[in-house]
């Protein structure tokens, strides 16, 4: 997609870089958001959106982030308790943000880098009421991606709401609103979205919206109920970021482009390239490293990889900049053992390559 030769030198699990072109359409100048001018910005943008979403639903969006939907989520569920699926740093974050919004949550938690197990999921249902499951997509501290379209299906089948954070999951993983009957789906601008950071959209079914409104305490700024209303419109009930609209119909342009379904495929094989890297490079550098994620369970968009024992995450990553490649440290307790390295947004296979030699050149000394 990209053709700037500066661009793929930026590997963060979000923010991702942006490309120029998209960066450009930022200095577009200021229109009334309550005008026609807006109104059809907002549907062109639904376009794309509901593309990206594989929803006919209106694809909501606010100047926050993603944790701002999280938010809008929790707050629109009705009273009781929440079952919250916790596996990584932000999935704790989700399970943290219902209890600072008054629920009662039991977390289902495994060790980083695991997924949930459906069976043991089924029992959790089956042996308490909640009213709904928090599940995250993928987890951007560990690189697990978990099976959200079956933990739906499990919730459902108890007649329990499932809340979904894709923040570094939609747009590079395999995500369809509609065909999976999810309820509710999350994410930022600036993961495999590739925008700078500063909004976050949400798709909601009909059944959630109707919920909503019955449900007291949903505040006013992350209440779904007016987002829905106001969509319908071509609206939005608070003054929106222009700037990073204008961003936005570039960028989905582009992505209609690629298609939804080829930038799934492209994410895919950018992970299974990292993979593979880790298994040659441990073979010609004899470097005992790997990716802390079975392959099973594994995201398209990002990759957290176990250093050999004596290398320190954070000194490693410092080594690599100065090769003119950033990539993450690893998260939380992960810190010092790890790195990370975001193959998302609007990265390919050549600049991820750039990437994985500096990291091997590191590597060799």
């Amino acid at each position: 997609m990209q053709t700037d030769p500066d661009f793929g030198t930026f590997f963060l699990p979000g923010p991702t870089e942006v490309r120029q072109e998209v960066l450009r359409a930022m200095l577009k100048p200021m229109i009334p958001h309550r005008s026609a001018e807006f109104e059809e910005l907002f549907a062109r943008i639904q376009v794309g959106l509901k593309d990206l979403f594989k929803t006919e639903r209106p694809v909501f969006l606010a100047a926050c982030s993603g944790t701002g939907m999280m938010e809008a989520a929790v707050r629109a569920i009705p009273p009781g308790p929440i079952l919250s699926l916790v596996n990584g740093a932000f999935s704790e974050r989700f399970a943290h943000i219902a209890e600072m919004c008054g629920r009662e949550v039991t977390r289902y938690a495994v060790p980083w880098g695991e997924v949930h197990s459906l069976d043991r999921l089924e029992r959790y249902l089956t042996d308490a009421k909640f009213v709904a499951v928090l599940a995250t997509h993928s987890e951007t501290s560990t690189g697990a991606l978990s099976p959200v379209r079956q933990i739906s299906d499990k919730a459902h089948s108890k007649g329990v709401l499932c809340l979904i954070d894709s923040v570094s999951g939609l747009a590079g993983a395999e995500l369809r609103f509609d065909e999976w009957k999810l309820d509710f789906v999350l994410t930022g601008s600036q993961k495999a979205i590739a925008l700078p950071p500063g909004l976050a959209f949400a798709a909601a079914s009909e059944k959630m919206v109707a919920l909503a409104a019955d449900s007291p305490n949903r505040g006013v700024y992350f209440d779904i109920v007016e987002m829905d209303r106001f969509a319908k419109t071509n609206q939005v009930p608070a003054t929106p970021s222009f700037s990073l609209l204008y961003a936005l119909e570039v960028q989905l342009e582009a992505m209609q482009r690629e298609t939804v379904e080829g930038r799934w495929a492209r994410h895919t094989t950018m992970a299974e390239q990292i993979s593979s890297w880790i298994d040659a490079s441990r073979s010609r550098t004899g470097a005992d490293w790997k990716n802390i994620v079975a392959s099973e369970f594994r995201s398209p968009t990002v990759s957290t990889i176990q250093l050999p024992e004596g290398i320190v995450g954070p000194e490693f990553v410092q080594k690599v900049r100065k090769l003119g490649i950033t990539v993450g440290t690893g998260y939380g307790k992960l810190g010092g053992t790890t790195f990370r390295v975001g193959h998302m947004g609007d990265h390919t296979v050549s600049t991820l390559q750039r990437c994985l030699d500096a990291c091997e050149e590191v590597i060799r000394g």
